[in-house]
């Protein structure tokens, strides 16, 4: 091995798995605990129908093998459940013993995922992966002034690589797998879908088609681009103000799909400036 591709094998490595600060990951722990608090809130109120006998539970067969994976919970065990996953969730929010609250968080969203397996789909199994990471994640120290390290940055950078092949995967299979290069109006036909609401049911019949074309594009392009939106410093804001647009138009038009927005958008913080972000903290703390 050459001098030269050793140094570059030798950075790579302290990328990967070098000392790096930490505050963007803490601040990604409590924003991905919060939009999974929201998410969880507002199926609670049919909890009941997911996780005990009361609710209608297919078998394999009907479901296509997506059939509940664990033993349901008696309506007696359900509040109790309910008071121990909501506590654990708010205090990885706040972070209160992150280390150990994590884990009743991980292993309540499994347990709910399990149950109800048809309904969960893409945004169960992100939360899944993300807490699992963060889980096993090396300890984070905090020094006086507030500033957090980790001593290995594998967490940071399998999250920020999650974010950037979701995005970016997403734009392929729009390329090869449909019709959004061959076909304008696109975005304008799957508002109009399951999903919509209706703020898409207004846009539909007052936005005009090339304005609908402007954004199906935009996504796209989002999308596609993404490696390069979020991996080069400059280009960062640009990747912000393209991805909170995307994901605020999906927040509109599909509904129930703002947690799936939510979601995503957390991801963006791992990418922000570490000194910038302390900065933010210590103003927020002050104030």
């Amino acid at each position: 091995m050459t001098p030269r591709a050793s140094e570059l094998l030798q950075r790579a490595g302290g990328f990967v798995f070098g000392p790096v600060a930490a505050g963007r990951l803490v601040v990604f722990r409590s924003l991905f605990a919060a939009t999974l608090l929201y998410y969880v809130a507002f199926r609670w109120r049919y909890a009941a129908e997911w996780l005990t006998p009361v609710g209608y539970h297919p078998s394999g067969g009907a479901s296509a093998g997506f059939q509940q994976a664990v033993p349901l919970l008696s309506e007696a065990a359900l509040p109790w459940f309910g008071v121990v996953y909501f506590s654990a969730i708010v205090a990885l929010i706040v972070g209160i013993r992150p280390r150990l609250s994590i884990w009743p968080v991980l292993l309540g969203t499994a347990y709910v995922t399990g149950a109800d397996r048809l309904a969960a789909f893409t945004i169960n199994k992100i939360f899944l992966g993300g807490l699992l990471i963060l889980a096993l994640a090396p300890p984070i120290v905090t020094d006086a002034e507030g500033r957090s390290t980790i001593r290995s940055a594998w967490p940071l950078r399998v999250l920020q690589f999650t974010l950037i092949v979701q995005l970016f995967g997403a734009g392929v299979c729009k390329v090869r797998y449909g019709d959004w290069l061959a076909h304008s109006d696109t975005l304008w036909h799957q508002v109009q879908l399951n999903f919509m609401t209706d703020t898409a049911a207004w846009m539909v019949r007052n936005v005009s088609m090339p304005v609908w074309a402007g954004l199906q594009h935009l996504a796209l392009v989002f999308e596609l681009a993404s490696p390069l939106l979020f991996t080069v410093r400059r280009l960062r804001p640009l990747g912000y103000a393209m991805g909170f647009g995307m994901f605020l138009t999906i927040s509109l038009t599909m509904r129930e799909l703002v947690f799936f927005a939510l979601q995503m958008c957390a991801f963006f913080v791992l990418f922000v400036d570490e000194d910038r972000l302390h900065r933010l903290r210590r103003a927020f703390s002050r104030n």
